[in-house]
C-alpha cells in the first residue's frame, strides 16, 4: 500500500550507483552522465542517444511525470511504472533511474524491475545491492537481449529481444521485509538506445542425425543474432539451407524461427507456455538415397553469414513418401514409391465444436486443447483411418490473427505457441499414420455474412490493418505478399512431412467476402479470385520442394464449384462439401454419384471433405445411416477417398469408429487405379425379375468389380423390424471370359461372409447372394 505525488527533482547528494550486472549486446549505452561518470565504452557502437521515461502510479494511468514521490508501507511492495512510446522498447538497451529514501528508512530496501510482455508473460530483474537511506541511488537495469539476471515467473521462457517488443507494462518495485512507513522518490528515469549493426552470424549448429532414411526429417537447430523485430519477414532476415543432392541437383530450403514450449493440463483445461530461448531451424527430408552436402546461409540488413559445408547420408526409404495424383489414373492418389493411396478418414477441424452442443446437447463436452488430436489419431489409426482435416483457425492452431486472442501479434507475426502445438499434432499424425489435409484459411476469417470473423481480422482497417473489405484480400498486392510469407513459414516448418496430405488454401471459399453477391457475382467467382489462386498456387509450388498437393474448397455441394479455379493447373484436386437437407439419409449416395460425375471429366481427384446431413446437422439416426452409406458408397463410386464426416465428436461419443474399420478391411489391398474401372450397372434379381426395391452402386472393368448393394426401405424402417433378404441373385455384365471369385462382405463386421467362383456367360455373371439385411458389399475378381 502506498501513495504517490509528483515533485520537482531535488536533493543535494550525488546519486549512488545500483546496477543490474549482465553481458551487454553491441550498441549498449551506459548513460554515464546520470551516474556522474564518463561516456559509454567505445567498443559499443551507437552508444549515444536515448530518451527520458515517464513515471506513473499505475500501468495505464493518464497522468505521468518525470518525477514521482511515493509513500511506502513496508513490508508491502511499492511500485511505479515506466512509460514511453511502445515502439521505443525495441530499441532500449538499458533503463536508469534514481531512487531517494529518507534518512530513517531501512537499509535493506531492494529494487525489482519487472516487464510484462505482449503475451502477458512476466519477467523480473532483481537489482543487486540495497538502496542507501538519505541518498539518491542511481539504478541501472540491462534490457539487452543477452542480459543476465532476468527471471521468468509463471512460465519458463528465457529473456530475449522480442520479450521487450510493445510490453504491456514495465514497472519498478521496492522490496523490504522490515516494517516502515515513509516517503521515497523516483526521478531521472531514462532509456539508453540499443542498436546492433554488426554482421550476422550462424553459430551453435546442432543436427539431429548424420544418416537417415529418405522421407524422414533432418533437423538443424542454430543461433542467429537476437535482434529482429519480425523474424518471419525474409526482408528483415532470410535463412536458407543450400542442399546438394546425390546427383548434383540443388535445393534451397527456408529456415524458420521458433520457440520451445510445454503444456500444462489441468481439470480447468490446457495451457501452453514458452520455455527457453527462441531458436532457428531448418527441416529437410531427403528424397534420394546417397550423400548430401549442405551449407547454411543468413542475410539481413547488416550483411551475410554462412556455415558449413556439412554432409549427411540418406539411406533407402522405409516410408512410401508423399501423396501425389496418380499418374495412370488421375481420379486417384498414389505415393512417391508408386503405391496406391485411398484416403479413409474424417474431419477434425479443431479439438472442439461449439455447434455440436447446440445440435446435440445431451452431454457435457468440456473445451479441449490440441492434446485431443493425440486421442483422435490413436482411435483413427486403430480403426484403419489414414486422413484427417485440420484447420489453422484463430481459435485453434492458427498462426496469424489479431491480438484479441492470446499469442497473436497481428499481420506477419506468427503465434509460436500454436506452431509448437502444430508440431505435436503432426508428430502424432506421423506416429499413427494419419495424413493431414492442412487448411490454411477458413472462410469466416474473411467473411461478413457467414461465421463472420472479419470484425476481428488484423487485416481489417478497423483493427489497424490495410483492407477495408474482406474481398480486397484477393486484390491487394501487399496482402498477396503477406499470404505467401505465411505459406513460406508453413512450408519451412511442416513441408518436410510425408503426412501433410495437401495445402488446402481455403475452406468454403464461396463464403468469403462482404456479401454473397457483388454486382451479381459471388466473390469467389470474380476474375481477381481466380487469378489469386493461379498466382499463389504457382508460387507455392515454386517454394515447396516436396511438391505437396494444393487445393481450395467450396461449401454446400459440387454445384458450388468454380470451374475456372478447379481447372487451373495449380490446383491439384477438387475438395468439396456434400451437405444436403433431404430427409432421406441415403440421399448422400446420389450426391456422391453426382459429385463424381461432375468432377471426373476434369482429370483430377475429387474428395468430399465435409458432409453429415445439413450443415447444421440432422437426427442421430439420420447421421448414423448417412455415415454408413457414404463410407460404403465411396468404395463403389469414382471418388478419390471416403467422404470426411463433419461431426467428429459424435464418432467418438457414439462409437462410430467400427464403421471406418469395416471399410478399411474391405479396401485393404484394393488398387483402384484403372481407367477401365468405371461406374457399372450391378443388378439384383429375385426369381422372375429385377428386385426393384434394392439399389446398388458399382465400379467395374472387364476383370473386376467393387459393389455395394442396399435396400433403402430398411434404412427408413425401425431397425428391429428389418427382415433378412433371401433368394437374391447378383448380375453383372461386360466381363471377360474366365473364372471369377465373388466375395460377399458384411458391412458392419467388415469381413467376408461368403466366397464362390463363377464364370460369365456371354459376359454376364450371375451368382446367388447369401441372406443379408440393410446392405451387402461385394468384390468380383478374375482369377
Amino acid at each position: 500500500m502506498f501513495a504517490q505525488r509528483r515533485f520537482s527533482a531535488g536533493g543535494a547528494s550525488a546519486p549512488r550507483l545500483l546496477r543490474a550486472v549482465g553481458r551487454r549486446a553491441a550498441g549498449l549505452a551506459l548513460l554515464g552522465a546520470l551516474a556522474g561518470g564518463g561516456p559509454g565504452r567505445a567498443a559499443e557502437p551507437n552508444a549515444e542517444g536515448g530518451w527520458p521515461l515517464e513515471l506513473s502510479a499505475w500501468p495505464d494511468a493518464a497522468a505521468t511525470s518525470t518525477s514521482l514521490e511515493t509513500r511506502v508501507y513496508f513490508p508491502n511492495e511499492a511500485a511505479v511504472f515506466l512509460r514511453t512510446a511502445p515502439s521505443n522498447w525495441a530499441h532500449t538497451a538499458e533503463v536508469a533511474f534514481e531512487v531517494w529514501l529518507p534518512d530513517d528508512a531501512p537499509t535493506n530496501v531492494q529494487v525489482l524491475l519487472h516487464l510484462k510482455d505482449w503475451d502477458h508473460l512476466w519477467y523480473q530483474l532483481l537489482l543487486p545491492g540495497m538502496l542507501r537511506p538519505g541518498e539518491r541511488t542511481l539504478c541501472r537495469a540491462d534490457l539487452s537481449p543477452t542480459a543476465a539476471g532476468w527471471t521468468p515467473r509463471g512460465h519458463h521462457a528465457s529473456w530475449h529481444f522480442r520479450a521487450r517488443l510493445d510490453p504491456r507494462e514495465v514497472g519498478l518495485r521496492l522490496l523490504c521485509p522490515t516494517p516502515y512507513e515513509g516517503l521515497c522518490r523516483f526521478e531521472q528515469a531514462r532509456a539508453a538506445r540499443w542498436a546492433d549493426e554488426s554482421p550476422p552470424f550462424i553459430r551453435n549448429v546442432t543436427v539431429n542425425r548424420r544418416a537417415l532414411p529418405c522421407y524422414e526429417k533432418l533437423e538443424l537447430t542454430f543461433e542467429l543474432p537476437d535482434r529482429y523485430v519480425n523474424p518471419f519477414d525474409p526482408a528483415q532476415v532470410e535463412v536458407t539451407a543450400d542442399i546438394e543432392e546425390p546427383h548434383g541437383a540443388r535445393v534451397a530450403v527456408a529456415g524458420y524461427y521458433g520457440q520451445q514450449a510445454y503444456r500444462e493440463v489441468t481439470p480447468a483445461g490446457e495451457r501452453v507456455l514458452p520455455q527457453g530461448r527462441p531458436y532457428w531451424r531448418v527441416r529437410f527430408a531427403p528424397r534420394k538415397p546417397g550423400l548430401h552436402r549442405y551449407t547454411l546461409q543468413a542475410r539481413d540488413a547488416w550483411g551475410t553469414a554462412a556455415w558449413g559445408p556439412e554432409r549427411f547420408e540418406a539411406t533407402p526409404p522405409t516410408k512410401p513418401g508423399y501423396v501425389r495424383v496418380a499418374a495412370a489414373d488421375p481420379r486417384h492418389f498414389e505415393r512417391s514409391d508408386g503405391s496406391f493411396f485411398f484416403p479413409i478418414g474424417h474431419n477434425i477441424r479443431s479439438p472442439s465444436d461449439a455447434r455440436l452442443d447446440t445440435v446435440f446437447p445431451w452431454t457435457y463436452r468440456p473445451p479441449e486443447g490440441a492434446t485431443a488430436y493425440l486421442r483422435y489419431f490413436a482411435d483413427m489409426a486403430a480403426n484403419g483411418e489414414n486422413v484427417a482435416e485440420v484447420w489453422n483457425c484463430a481459435w485453434s492452431l492458427g498462426l496469424e490473427w489479431s491480438a484479441l486472442r492470446p499469442g497473436y501479434r497481428g499481420i506477419g507475426q506468427y503465434n509460436l505457441l500454436h506452431a509448437w502445438e502444430m508440431d505435436r499434432v503432426l508428430e502424432a499424425a506421423e506416429t499413427r499414420g494419419i495424413c493431414i489435409n492442412f487448411v490454411v484459411h477458413n472462410h469466416g476469417k474473411f467473411s461478413t455474412f457467414s461465421d463472420e470473423e472479419w470484425k476481428d481480422n488484423p487485416y481489417n482497417t478497423a483493427n489497424g490493418g490495410y483492407l477495408s473489405a474482406p474481398e480486397e484480400y484477393f486484390d491487394n498486392p501487399r496482402a498477396r505478399r503477406d499470404f505467401l510469407q505465411l505459406m513460406r513459414y508453413i512450408i519451412a516448418r511442416w513441408g518436410y512431412s510425408t503426412h501433410i496430405f495437401a495445402w488446402e488454401l481455403w475452406s468454403e471459399l464461396d463464403l468469403t467476402g462482404s456479401r454473397r453477391e457483388s454486382g451479381g457475382v459471388s466473390n469467389y467467382r470474380r476474375p481477381e479470385v481466380v487469378e489469386w489462386h493461379r498466382a499463389v498456387g504457382r508460387a507455392i509450388k515454386d517454394m515447396d520442394p516436396y511438391h505437396h498437393l494444393v487445393s481450395t474448397h467450396v461449401c454446400g455441394d459440387y454445384t458450388h464449384q468454380n470451374l475456372q479455379i478447379v481447372t487451373l493447373p495449380e490446383m491439384d484436386l477438387c475438395p468439396v462439401d456434400a451437405y444436403h437437407g433431404n430427409e432421406d439419409a441415403l440421399h448422400i449416395v446420389e450426391l456422391l454419384k453426382q459429385t463424381a460425375a461432375f468432377n471426373n471429366p476434369l482429370g483430377k481427384p475429387v474428395l468430399v471433405t465435409e458432409f453429415g446431413g445439413t450443415w447444421a446437422g440432422q437426427g442421430l439416426r439420420h447421421l448414423d445411416d448417412s455415415l454408413h452409406a457414404a463410407l460404403w458408397a465411396s468404395t463403389a463410386i469414382p471418388v478419390a477417398g471416403t467422404p470426411l464426416f463433419w461431426w467428429w465428436k459424435l464418432i467418438e461419443e457414439e462409437n462410430f469408429y467400427p464403421k471406418f474399420a469395416a471399410v478399411s478391411r474391405y479396401l485393404a489391398g484394393e488398387d483402384r487405379r484403372d481407367p477401365q474401372l468405371v461406374p457399372a450397372d450391378l443388378a439384383v434379381w429375385r426369381a422372375g425379375g429385377p428386385a426393384w426395391d434394392i439399389s446398388a452402386v458399382a465400379l467395374a472393368s472387364p476383370r473386376r468389380a467393387l459393389g455395394w448393394i442396399y435396400r433403402p426401405a430398411d434404412y427408413r424402417a425401425p431397425r428391429d423390424a428389418v427382415s433378412p433378404q433371401t433368394n437374391l441373385t447378383l448380375r453383372l455384365d461386360n466381363l471377360e471370359p474366365g473364372v471369377f471369385t465373388v466375395e460377399c462382405w458384411d458391412t458392419v463386421r467388415g469381413e467376408a461372409v461368403a466366397c464362390q467362383t463363377a464364370s460369365p456367360t456371354n459376359g454376364l455373371l450371375s451368382v446367388a447372394l447369401p441372406p443379408w439385411s440393410f446392405d451387402l458389399a461385394v468384390k468380383i475378381k478374375a482369377q
